[in-house]
């Protein structure tokens, strides 16, 4: 079930202007979520070589499965900053923990924004001490919000679940809109869940979770530097403990946040008025399919066809023969929605331009391609591609 309250036992919120992108204070983009004692957390980041200093950090933190605070800020990636862009990172957590008198490995750093600029230090420094005093009264939306760059709206989820322990429930939050692709999806993603769980059970679970969220969706095929999504569990002294063989209610609940927060992510790609999922059946296995629907996904030939809501299947068929995976043209199917365009290799008799048109006006519809060649099956999730998502882009450093 989903519900609209922000409110989750265990962990605090705050968020405040530090004029990070620019020096004035008229946009939140510094938030930080603390949990009343240490939880248990895990954490999925990047597989881009050039990692950004947070995530390095956080890699490391989070090796001995607990987490104390999540520091995150907008506007500024302190990615490929150096040696400085590690100083600065353990400097804003060690400022952080000093508050709660907590260790400062307990702290986690989240950053998103531009790649290659230095952290403003003094003035996030100075505004720390604000973080602090705002955790009193501060809501869980405005720590969204302090993560968002080109998004145009806040991403939340907030589900609960009936475990052996007791009623569960999970807030999660997102942010995302371009630099968006599989492995992992560019995002900053913080998850909570009001009870604890074994931190192996956690990491297991969020990786399967991601795996099948985060890594099917795609705006633009390029990946970021600072993908991270962080899970806290049992942030309360009373939150109860589930044992890892009644975990499964837990990883389920999981997957939905996660499935949840990426679809919201990809309906919020940037300048995109579509979101479409490419399903790709009858391949070999399913690394094979999803190797298919990627290509196809992340065309920039399909995805203007996309966006001009015209159902030209030569690009479809074209990209999935470059994929590097083998089948047999003759025997494809290609389906627009529930209008068949292609039946065992050949276009099928009658109109089916006009209805395929049709369906390719809605928001949301679906892309299949049969290749017959197996039972594998895989989806990626992908948008258009217009003319606002190049003036965001070419206007994103200024």
């Amino acid at each position: 079930m989903t519900d609209s309250c922000e409110h989750i036992n265990g962990f605090r919120f705050s968020a405040v202007s530090a004029g990070i992108k620019r020096a004035d204070l008229t946009r939140l983009d510094f938030g930080l979520i603390v949990a009343d004692k240490p939880a248990v957390a895990a954490a999925v980041t990047t597989s881009n070589i050039v990692a950004a200093a947070p995530v390095v950090v956080t890699r490391e933190r989070l090796g001995n499965g607990l987490c104390r605070a999540v520091l995150v800020n907008s506007g500024n990636a302190n990615a490929y900053t150096g040696e400085r862009g590690m100083r600065d990172a353990i400097t804003l957590t060690g400022e952080v923990s000093a508050y709660f008198r907590g260790d400062p490995n307990l702290v986690v750093p989240l950053s998103t924004g531009v790649i290659g600029v230095p952290l403003p230090i003094d003035r996030m420094k100075a505004r720390i001490p604000s973080l602090i005093a705002g955790l009193g009264t501060g809501r869980a939306k405005e720590v969204a919000q302090a993560m968002l760059t080109t998004d145009t709206r806040v991403k939340m989820t907030r589900l609960t679940a009936d475990t052996a322990a007791g009623p569960m429930c999970l807030l999660g939050m997102a942010k995302g809109s371009g630099m968006i692709a599989p492995q992992m999806a560019t995002m900053l993603g913080i998850i909570l869940i009001d009870v604890g769980v074994d931190a192996a059970f956690l990491r297991a679970a969020l990786k399967s979770a991601v795996q099948n969220s985060f890594n099917t969706i795609t705006v633009d095929g390029d990946m970021s530097t600072n993908d991270t999504v962080v899970v806290l569990a049992g942030g309360s002294s009373h939150a109860p403990t589930l044992e890892p063989g009644n975990g499964t209610p837990l990883a389920n609940l999981l997957t939905e946040a996660c499935k949840d927060l990426a679809l919201q992510i990809i309906q919020d790609g940037e300048g995109a008025t579509k979101a479409v999922e490419i399903r790709v059946q009858g391949a070999k296995d399913t690394a094979s399919a999803l190797r298919v629907a990627r290509k196809i996904a992340e065309s920039s030939l399909v995805k203007t066809a996309i966006h001009g809501e015209d159902p030209n299947w030569g690009r479809i068929v074209s990209s999935a023969g470059t994929a590097g995976i083998e089948f047999n043209p003759g025997k494809l199917n290609l389906l627009i929605g529930d209008v068949q365009i292609i039946s065992s290799g050949s276009l099928v008799c009658g109109d089916w331009e006009t209805p395929s048109r049709e369906v390719m006006k809605s928001r949301q519809y679906t892309i299949t391609l049969d290749l017959n060649a197996g039972r594998g099956e895989g989806s990626i999730i992908t948008t258009d591609l217009s003319q606002e998502y190049v003036r965001i882009n070419a206007d994103y450093r200024s």
